[in-house]
């Protein structure tokens, strides 16, 4: 009988366990799910060519732009984004997918790769922040980080003045902070996750 109630131990946490695996096989990406939120700079190469690219593979009902020459609003939503994540140029990007916050990126990256970020994301129930050439996980099981996650969504959803997307862009030259390159499909291979033992 002992052994009898061992075995039906260990067949119920190996059914715990895989249940993730066997949820995670069976996600799909859903492009009406998905919607990108960016701060960027008309002068910025890398701002005007994921301003472009976005909308034309996702959909521009997909893709909010906010632009920050000659909006102090926007500015200023960024300094604060800037303080959370320590993204220092533009495009900031930020990834909502379902109503959550599910990456942020900084510079430009390989659209494309999207539906992986959101499927990491969601696996590790976590934000990705992608920033200064490394990649993070705000866990959405830490009240620290779901504090961060609901004020970095705020920022990107609600608090900027978005611009109304033309089907072109133009440079109009001109300084600022551009870069600082692009983030790549690589760089989520890698990604090591701590966890703390409880």
């Amino acid at each position: 009988m002992k052994k009898l109630k061992s075995a039906f131990a260990i067949l119920l946490i190996l059914s715990i366990l895989l249940l993730p695996l066997a949820s995670a096989a069976d996600w799909k990406f859903e492009k009406s799910k998905i919607h990108f939120y960016m701060y960027g700079m008309s002068t910025c190469p890398h701002c005007r060519h994921m301003k472009k690219l976005i909308p034309e593979t996702y959909g521009y009902d997909r893709f909010t732009y906010y632009e920050l020459n000659g909006n102090q609003h926007n500015g200023k939503v960024l300094t604060n984004i800037s303080r959370l994540t320590g993204i220092t140029g533009v495009p900031a990007i930020g990834i909502v997918y379902d109503g959550k916050l599910v990456g942020i990126i900084e510079g430009e990256y390989n659209v494309s790769a999207t539906p992986e970020i959101v499927r990491i994301a969601l696996q590790n129930n976590g934000t990705l922040l992608f920033v200064g050439g490394k990649t993070y996980l705000l866990p959405w099981n830490s009240t620290k980080s779901m504090e961060t996650v609901n004020k970095l969504y705020y920022l990107f959803v609600k608090a900027g003045e978005p611009e109304k997307l033309p089907t072109t862009t133009s440079s109009e030259g001109g300084s600022g902070i551009c870069g600082p390159g692009f983030v790549a499909l690589a760089a989520l291979t890698p990604m090591v996750f701590v966890r703390r033992k409880k």
